[in-house]
């Protein structure tokens, strides 16, 4: 593990100094966050980079965090300095859009808006289109905007993927690399569900000059007599199949996911890298069974060479 601090061409060791560093990312943030606490520290500065390594040699393969210090406070006494970074993205809450008019798929809108900042940026297709003129907001807040519109219309979520500069917004699960933890060898475990973002009773509205040309409305009679009745009604925009839309999305919402907190250790340097949105395998008790999980957050910390993270998870499949 290496912690590296730099300023335009100033690159600092902080490994030894490094008293308490943590990171952590939630579902629907955009960028981790990291907090450090640095013995002695030598004077860092606003926007310099914290760059944390999961190996011992500096290769870009091993980074899994590399954005700027937002705030820190150095005791005047022993010099120990408190700092928070967040990766790059961070920067897409800070700029904001001039009125733009969408015209394409929602995701290859989003794509061509932020790349033509100058960010290295890339997006998949969502599978809908948007035509809108939207008021002036951040990157950021278009990207929420745009993928809260994917969830709705795709049942699909995602989450940024961050190497160095490089941002690749990937569906929630699709790590190249998935971790497998034994459930015998979790520091705890504990199963569960949550109706909190579960939902009854869709609608689906179609507008035109303001008002609602098309409605249509579907239910899971069951579930409402389990659970309760929990509408969600949605816009949806340019297309004209909402009865499909309608019934897909009461197929996605009306679901009751698992619900899984643990606490993991371990020295795995990939394993450094998991973040919100990832998948990961959980060899059960038995050895043979393997469940998928989506992590939905993830606090870390580093101490000792070894890792421990506190993860967030819903079941997959």
């Amino acid at each position: 593990m290496k912690v590296i601090y730099g300023k335009e061409s100033t690159r600092i060791d902080l490994t030894p100094a490094t008293k308490e560093l943590s990171w952590s990312s939630s579902r629907g943030q955009i960028a981790q966050n990291c907090d450090i606490q640095v013995l002695s520290a030598p004077p860092l500065e606003s926007a310099g980079f914290l760059m944390l390594f999961s190996g011992d040699l500096l290769k870009e393969s091993q980074q899994f965090f590399h954005g700027p210090i937002v705030r820190f406070e150095r005791d005047d006494k022993s010099g120990d300095t408190s700092a928070t970074a967040y990766e790059l993205s961070w920067y897409l809450q800070k700029n904001e859009t001039s009125r733009i008019k969408l015209n394409g798929d929602a995701g290859k809108e989003l794509e061509r808006l932020i790349r033509a900042t100058g960010i290295n940026f890339s997006c998949p297709a969502f599978g809908f289109e948007v035509k809108d003129r939207l008021a002036s907001q951040s990157f950021a807040s278009l990207f929420t905007t745009l993928t809260e519109q994917a969830y709705d219309k795709t049942g699909k979520r995602y989450f940024v993927q961050h190497e160095r500069d490089k941002l690749t917004v990937l569906p929630e699960g699709g790590n190249s690399v998935v971790p497998m933890f034994a459930a015998s060898l979790l520091e705890s475990s504990s199963t569960g569900e949550s109706i909190e973002e579960v939902y009854t009773v869709i609608t689906a509205e179609r507008y035109k000059d303001d008002k609602v040309a098309a409605s249509v409305t579907k239910e899971n009679a069951n579930l409402i007599k389990q659970i309760g009745r929990m509408k969600k009604v949605f816009d949806a925009g340019e297309e004209k199949g909402l009865d499909a839309l309608a019934s897909k999305q009461l197929a996605n919402l009306s679901k009751i996911p698992k619900t899984r907190p643990i606490t993991v250790k371990h020295e795995d340097n990939q394993a450094a890298r998991i973040r919100a949105g990832w998948l990961v395998k959980i060899m059960e008790k038995d050895n043979k069974t393997i469940t998928d999980w989506i992590v939905t957050s993830c606090n870390a910390r580093w101490k000792g060479g070894q890792y421990t993270m506190d993860l967030q998870l819903e079941r997959r499949g």
